[in-house]
């Protein structure tokens, strides 16, 4: 078989030398500074100061607090962003300090959906339609633009599309080895995954080379699920929690993880330092390659991958809550819902029944909790729900309506300030009803569902 080669890439002074930074594509520059490989992406012609004016970045600016900013991005850096209101007269000018800020919005650009996934070993992902490698470098290519990130930080490429297009749904990745000693090539026969173990040596457009037994193999890559390079101690399409400081990028077409990123006036480009395993690199990306940075992605403690500090059920049948299986069943477990933001996305909630109380440890620096909740899937009966900060009520609802017959299911957001307290508590339980002609001290328990809990988060 023949080995097919990707054309040769022009050498890194001939792409130095050209006469603009932002040209008309992500062709990136890679250079060597000390412990830091930095890509530098080509964007658009020069503009006219006029056409510079025109196309400043719109953002808006969502505050902790909760206040919007919206206007035209003058300065972004790691400690504030500066928005300027060209819709009033005089035009006001903002600089905000990057800990307030929750999120900054921006246009993307449109573009169709790629089948080709690449995940990084950070965590990040990015749909791509073509991808090739040579031995330091992957070469991708994004709505006709091309971008280079460093091999060894690419974990993983789907090449056949999952259902709803979410890492979490390529079953292949979930069913690697466990301790491969390889490379791996995922190929499915019949219904069966078949894992190849080998040495993946370079990517074409048209192949996956690899390396079996001392010979260069080429694979059609039209026969292959996906690929997998063997990263000791990493597992592939995990998710990894967020270092407190960590921000998240999203448009259409990534999801990147970064320590840090700042807004180019003059060249109308974003500067991210993307997180790494070993050194960290720098990114530069066009203006419109992002549609949020989420700013709170690092601050937020998801409690679905917390331990709880303590936990309590116990369910309507009193003793019978001493069978193990029973009570499993009716413990606090983590299920995946559907995003209402996304419908091809999913998002964790916590499934509680009545009669639990489930306590979470606060750290000092948390500010805010944050959740949905809503009445669990195929739950009729509506029941009471109240959350305390350190033994203090501060909210209490009932989920469903109270009368009978017509039991509402609409998510409801909870926002609630932490001031300092040490402990979280959640209680899910029975909505009890006075009896007929008693005073309301005197009530009857009635069965009700369970409720979920979706993204529960302390934000830091």
């Amino acid at each position: 078989m023949a080995v097919l080669v990707p054309q040769k890439h022009e050498s890194i002074k001939q792409r130095q030398s050209g006469s603009h930074i932002c040209g008309k594509a992500w062709t990136a520059h890679p250079y060597l500074l000390t412990g830091v490989v930095v890509f530098f992406a080509l964007w658009a012609p020069h503009l006219t100061p006029a056409q510079e004016n025109v196309q400043k970045q719109e953002v808006t600016v969502t505050l902790s607090n909760g206040d919007i900013v919206r206007g035209k991005l003058v300065h972004l850096d790691g400690k504030n962003v500066t928005v300027s209101d060209t819709s009033k007269t005089p035009i006001t000018t903002s600089t905000l300090k990057i800990p307030s800020v929750r999120t900054l919005t921006v246009p993307a650009r449109s573009t169709n959906s790629s089948e080709l996934m690449i995940g990084l070993v950070n965590g990040s992902y990015i749909r791509a339609d073509t991808i090739s490698t040579d031995d330091s470098t992957a070469f991708l290519s994004i709505g006709g633009h091309a971008l280079e990130v460093p091999r060894n930080t690419v974990h993983w490429i789907a090449f056949k599309e999952s259902q709803s297009g979410s890492p979490d749904t390529y079953k292949w990745l979930a069913e690697l080895p466990e301790n491969p000693a390889a490379d791996i090539i995922a190929i499915k026969r019949d219904t069966q995954w078949q894992f190849i173990e080998c040495a993946i040596t370079q990517i074409t457009p048209e192949n996956v080379v690899v390396l079996l037994d001392g010979e260069s193999i080429p694979v059609k890559r039209s026969k292959i699920f996906g690929i997998c390079w063997l990263r000791p101690g990493e597992t592939p399409g995990k998710a990894i929690e967020p270092n407190a400081l960590d921000i998240l990028l999203r448009s259409p077409q990534v999801k990147m993880r970064c320590r840090k990123i700042t807004w180019d006036e003059d060249l109308l480009c974003w500067e991210v330092t993307m997180t790494s395993i070993k050194d960290d690199f720098v990114v530069t990306l066009p203006k419109d390659a992002l549609s949020l940075i989420d700013y709170t992605f690092g601050r937020h403690i998801d409690l679905t991958r917390r331990t709880p500090a303590n936990s309590r059920t116990e369910p309507y049948f009193g003793g019978l809550a001493d069978d193990a299986t029973l009570l499993q069943y009716y413990s606090p477990r983590v299920i995946m819902t559907s995003d209402g933001e996304d419908e091809n996305a999913s998002a964790p909630a916590l499934l509680i029944h009545p009669r639990t109380e489930i306590t979470w440890t606060v750290p000092d620096d948390s500010r805010r909790f944050q959740a949905s909740l809503s009445l669990a899937e195929n739950s009729v009966s509506p029941t009471a729900v109240v959350i305390q900060i350190d033994n203090s009520e501060v909210f209490q609802t009932v989920l469903g309506n109270s009368e009978e017959g017509d039991v509402s299911n609409q998510p409801l957001s909870v926002d609630i300030a932490l001031n300092g307290g040490k402990q979280l508590k959640i209680i899910v339980d029975f909505l009890k009803k006075p009896l007929n002609g008693t005073d309301e001290k005197t009530a009857v328990s009635l069965i009700s569902g369970p409720i979920q809990v979706m993204n529960p988060r302390i934000e830091r």
